[in-house]
């Protein structure tokens, strides 16, 4: 239920109760969520590289090349949520500092996190609609950038000393 209930408050993004619900939850339950909409999203991938592996591979090399891609693969999602997260993250800590607002770099995190689903969704539909990659990428740090922007504003200004 928390998947979903994550999922629809992603999507409602930059709406300020959206926000601030998904800020609740634990960095824990962030990262698990990133990794099921991740799993969700590339699954056709995964089926379709399975189906389609050659078929001049031998049983133990095919039964090899599955496990290690049933297990490879889960850990390099893992591994791109975590640094690419963080990345975009440093981004909005670079926005924030110069819309001079109060917000700690965990915040950011699991707002990055967060305001990334959408974003990420459009780029899967783009791919299989055959859009470059280019426009497919500007399109996602567009509106990537939007929701950030928009979700840093509604945290208050930091104090200036006079």
């Amino acid at each position: 239920m928390g998947f979903f209930n994550s999922l629809v408050n992603s999507l409602r993004l930059p709406k300020k109760e959206a926000m601030f619900h998904l800020n609740r939850k634990g960095i824990t339950n962030t990262i698990l969520y990133l990794f099921l909409l991740l799993l969700i999203l590339f699954m056709p991938d995964m089926i379709a590289t399975v189906i389609h592996m050659e078929s001049n591979l031998t049983e133990v090399s095919r039964g090899r090349y599955i496990i290690q891609f049933l297990v490879f693969y889960p850990l390099l999602i893992v591994f791109l949520i975590l640094v690419g997260v963080s990345v975009l993250a440093g981004g909005g800590l670079l926005m924030r500092k110069a819309l001079g607002r109060k917000l700690a770099y965990q915040q950011l995190w699991k707002l990055t996190a967060y305001a990334t689903t959408l974003p990420l969704i459009l780029s899967v539909i783009l791919k299989y609609l055959t859009v470059p990659d280019g426009i497919s990428a500007l399109i996602f740090i567009s509106i990537f950038a939007f929701f950030m922007y928009r979700m840093i504003v509604v945290y208050p200004r930091v104090p200036t000393k006079t």
